[in-house]
């Protein structure tokens, strides 16, 4: 078989010229069928499942998902899905955008969240307050977790002109400052990081004892930290 035009640079520069449309036009069939697959396929309820959401700039899906195997496997075997998303940090404006879609819509059940936007959350009302958890020790944190920093105060009521007339304190976040085994573990920077529960997770009974799991293995020493 003989090719009448020649394989070389410039022509293979010119048929992707010429061309363009066609693979872009595949590209888009190819993603349509891949959401419609995604979408129809069977799911697991929202009590078969658990959502690690992070924010980091150092880890990664795999490592934060290698990470939760053994935790799945003896804390939540009952569970169809363990899984992480990391939102990355590096465009402020993007992860705004994200952080505040996947609260909105009840998305993930665990985050890991840097302080400001932990605060932010917070005082919106979307977490779900744990102090009672912690007293009742259903939730065992580190004895050296300053549980302070992760109270947060939120409006309650309004008068007629939306100005606030009662708050309330909870704990919001378990702050993670010395859990050094996420540093080895799922290679996360997690100084200044905050460990919380959405309220709207709908998985309260698989959730509570799967971060109480995580938090346990989050502990390790302070030589497991990743050095810059």
């Amino acid at each position: 078989m003989r090719f009448h035009t020649p394989l070389n640079q410039e022509n293979i520069k010119t048929h992707y010229t010429y061309s363009k449309w066609k693979y872009l036009l595949v590209l888009a069939a190819m993603l349509l069928v891949w959401m419609v697959f995604d979408m129809t396929r069977p799911q697991p309820k929202e009590t078969e499942k658990i959502e690690v959401y992070v924010q980091s700039n150092t880890s990664s899906t795999e490592a934060i998902n290698a990470f939760l195997k053994p935790l799945w496997e003896s804390a939540a075997p009952e569970m169809k899905k363990v899984d992480s998303v990391v939102l990355s940090m590096y465009d402020e404006t993007t992860t705004n955008m994200q952080l505040t879609t996947y609260i909105f819509v009840g998305q993930g059940d665990i985050y890991f969240l840097s302080g400001n936007y932990f605060k932010d959350v917070a005082s919106s009302g979307a977490l779900l307050p744990l102090e009672n958890l912690v007293a009742d020790g259903r939730i065992r944190v580190d004895e050296s977790a300053d549980l302070q920093k992760g109270y947060v105060t939120v409006v309650t009521e309004h008068d007629d002109k939306g100005n606030p007339t009662a708050t309330e304190q909870h704990l919001y976040g378990i702050p993670l400052d010395s859990y050094f085994g996420f540093m080895k573990g799922m290679q996360l920077d997690n100084r200044g990081m905050y460990a919380c529960i959405i309220a709207a997770n709908k998985n309260d009974d698989n959730v509570i004892p799967f971060l109480d799991a995580l938090l346990q293995a989050g502990q390790g020493e302070k030589e497991d930290w990743i050095t810059e």
